[in-house]
């Protein structure tokens, strides 16, 4: 059976028509709230069987943050964390890190969390299949969104235009001459995965090339030898495409070693672009054309907007985009 969501000290001052400074001086007993304010504030608390302990809150002279992520996985998500963690130094926070599946990213399971331990504000490096809880949490504290998004009203994000750098990546696939371009995709609960195979689609149509569903291939998790497999697959079929656009370098580098196994030639049989700029990308042989995306610096600005919102909590949200970066290597080159 559901749990009923854990009543916020934003609700509480919704339903008393007050600010949340004012219900927090009243939950803390602090004398400088007019009586008639403290009583109508009782008597929310009354009416919904509530006491001070009951109602969720972040402690704010806290100095450590959460982190939630998912995709541990994907090599990029430990950059990211990487840049959290070095401005979270330069401010005096800690970074405490909370691995959990789709499956467990319920507002309870927040609530536990921040119940339980003392966080001033949470960073979600992860996938949100449930709007509706994403914002339930960010009346409960401050919350910014790191490399995924929800595009929500009052939610602050760092993120990159997957839109426009899976263009990028298509585009130049294009200009080397290719037409038979495949895609080694994520799943598409995943935001990156649905904006990056819209991109795809979008510049396929942009140039009068036509779509194959069977070259687009959608791989459970980040992994390689799931992307040798489905990669060894693809260029095994008669009519094989002679280009593969990854949405990570883990997809692309996996491509690589499925082709040279079949005795395919990279680039002069198929070309390959990843997605990424993993340093094991300049090693590859041959060297891997890539998407590069500042996931480090994605970071380090989602720790600066959360501890601005901390310290802040009524500063606007800001929607941030970072520019991504074409690297071009020795794995594409003109027909």
């Amino acid at each position: 059976m559901k749990k009923e969501p854990k009543i916020t000290i934003q609700m509480i001052a919704d339903m008393a028509g007050v600010s949340i400074a004012t219900v927090s001086r009243v939950m803390n007993h602090n004398s400088n709230v007019k009586e008639d304010t403290r009583q109508k504030i009782l008597t929310v608390l009354e009416e919904n069987n509530l006491n001070p302990s009951s109602v969720l809150q972040t402690d704010k002279s806290s100095r450590a943050i959460l982190i939630c992520a998912t995709e541990i996985s994907n090599p990029s998500t430990p950059r990211s964390i990487s840049g959290i963690q070095q401005a979270a130094f330069l401010n005096n926070y800690r970074v405490f890190t909370l691995q959990a599946k789709e499956t467990y990213l319920t507002f309870e399971d927040y609530s536990d969390v921040l119940q339980n331990h003392s966080f001033a504000g949470i960073i979600l490096v992860a996938t949100v299949s449930e709007p509706e809880m994403l914002e339930t949490l960010t009346r409960s504290c401050p919350v910014v969104m790191c490399t995924e998004y929800c595009d929500i009203q009052g939610i602050s994000f760092v993120s990159i235009d997957d839109i426009s750098a899976a263009r990028k990546a298509v585009e130049h696939l294009v200009s080397c001459g290719c037409e038979k371009i495949a895609l080694m995709n994520s799943v598409l609960r995943h935001q990156y995965a649905r904006y990056r195979e819209q991109g795809y689609i979008e510049t396929l149509q942009k140039f009068g090339l036509k779509r194959n569903d069977d070259w687009i291939t959608h791989i459970s998790q980040i992994d390689f030898n799931l992307a040798f497999s489905y990669a060894s697959s693809l260029l095994s079929q008669p009519n094989r495409p002679d280009a593969i656009f990854a949405v990570s370098d883990v997809y692309a580098i996996g491509a690589i070693h499925a082709a040279k196994k079949i005795g395919l030639r990279v680039p002069e049989d198929i070309s390959i672009i990843g997605f990424d700029n993993i340093p094991v990308s300049t090693v590859i042989d041959p060297p891997l054309t890539t998407i590069d995306q500042p996931v480090s610096q994605i970071g380090y600005q989602s720790c600066e907007l959360l501890i601005e919102k901390i310290n802040n909590p009524l500063v606007p949200p800001k929607k941030i985009f970072l520019d991504t970066q074409l690297i071009i290597r020795e794995s594409t080159a003109r027909k």
